[in-house]
């Protein structure tokens, strides 16, 4: 049990949450999901706090925040989100379908990397947080960060040369 002095709740929420939403944001591509992700992983966090010492709040947030993304992502139902932008683009309809369909291939194939690729890619490729920032937030070596992107990124082109496939049909 954590017998620290308690952290101020109201700082830590004003402080982390727009950086928590906006890596859910970006995984999931759905505002009301990476709100409902915030949520848990501020709830999560405070449970953990509770039960042992946080050495990086702001490490441990945005892993909470991947991981808790990236297990919604594997939930959920297929979705289209409107957004108000939507209807000034002068993104041609053919463009923002493709540009839409290959988000949501993405997101997909995301969820079929092992959890820790999965979230070592989410990381590196929606935060653009480097080797050692993530090395950190896993307790894991640099070299073992590179290693998991590597492999994710072989078994993503792998499946990306799949969908080109189908779509080539």
């Amino acid at each position: 049990m954590n017998e620290d002095k308690p952290p101020n709740w109201d700082r830590i929420v004003d402080r982390h949450a727009r950086r928590v939403f906006l890596v859910a944001y970006r995984i999931l591509g759905s505002t009301h999901d990476a709100e409902d992700v915030s949520q848990d992983v501020f709830v999560e966090l405070f449970r953990i706090h509770r039960s042992e010492p946080v050495q990086s709040w702001v490490g441990l947030l945005v892993r909470l925040s991947t991981l808790r993304a990236i297990d919604r992502l594997r939930r959920r139902q297929p979705h289209c989100e409107l957004h108000e932008s939507d209807h000034t683009s002068t993104i041609q309809p053919f463009d923002k379908v493709a540009a839409r369909e290959l988000a949501d291939w993405l997101r997909n194939a995301i969820c079929q990397l092992p959890d820790q690729q999965a979230a070592i890619f989410s990381m590196s490729h929606f935060e653009t947080l480097s080797r050692d920032e993530i090395a950190s937030t896993f307790g894991i070596s640099p070299e073992a960060v590179s290693t998991s992107l590597h492999k994710a990124k072989q078994r993503l082109v792998s499946q990306l040369a799949l969908f080109q496939a189908g779509n080539l049909k």
